[in-house]
C-alpha cells in the first residue's frame, strides 16, 4: 500500500482537507493507496478537530469526511517510515518548523504552496489544494500501476 502524509501546522485545515480528498478519490478509483495527515505544532492550538471551512468545502465536493471527529495528530507521534511521500502544505510556513524538528531531519519532504488563512481565503486555498491532490493521485496511480 502506497501511503502519503499531508502535513500542516495544526492538522485541522489544509492537511486534513487533503487527506479526505486524497482518500475519497483513490477509493473511487480503487487504488492501493491511502493518505493520513499530521501537524507540526498541534499542541499550540485549542482547536483539534477539522476546521469548519474545510468541512464546508468537502461538503460542496460531496465528500463525507471519514475522520471528522478525530483529534489532530502531531507528526512526531507517527512512524514516518510507513509513508512513501510526505508533503508539507506551504514551504515558507513549514520549512522553518521542519528544520527545527530533529525527528524530521532524515526524511525527504515535498513542499507545496498552499497558504493558510487568514493570509489567503479558504475559497482560494482549498480549491488550489483540491487540484494539487487530484494531480498527486494521478501521479501515484501511474507509479503504483507501472
Amino acid at each position: 500500500m502506497y501511503q502519503v502524509l499531508f502535513v500542516c501546522t495544526a492538522n485541522i485545515f489544509r492537511s486534513r482537507f487533503s487527506e479526505e480528498v486524497y482518500n475519497h478519490i483513490s477509493e473511487k478509483l480503487k487504488l492501493s493507496t491511502k493518505a493520513f495527515s499530521a501537524g507540526l505544532k498541534v499542541g499550540s492550538y485549542t482547536t483539534r478537530k477539522i476546521y469548519i471551512p474545510a468541512l464546508n468545502q468537502l461538503e460542496l465536493l460531496n465528500i463525507s469526511p471519514k475522520r471528522k471527529d478525530d483529534l489532530s495528530v502531531h507528526i512526531n507521534d507517527l512512524d514516518l517510515n510507513n509513508f512513501n511521500k510526505i508533503i508539507c502544505m506551504d514551504r515558507n510556513e513549514h520549512l522553518p518548523m521542519v528544520s527545527e524538528n530533529k525527528y524530521l531531519k532524515n526524511f525527504n519532504i515535498e513542499y507545496w504552496n498552499i497558504i493558510d488563512e487568514p493570509k489567503v481565503s479558504s475559497h482560494i486555498s482549498l480549491p488550489k489544494c483540491f487540484e494539487k491532490v487530484k494531480e498527486l493521485v494521478k501521479t501515484v496511480a501511474l507509479e503504483i500501476n507501472s
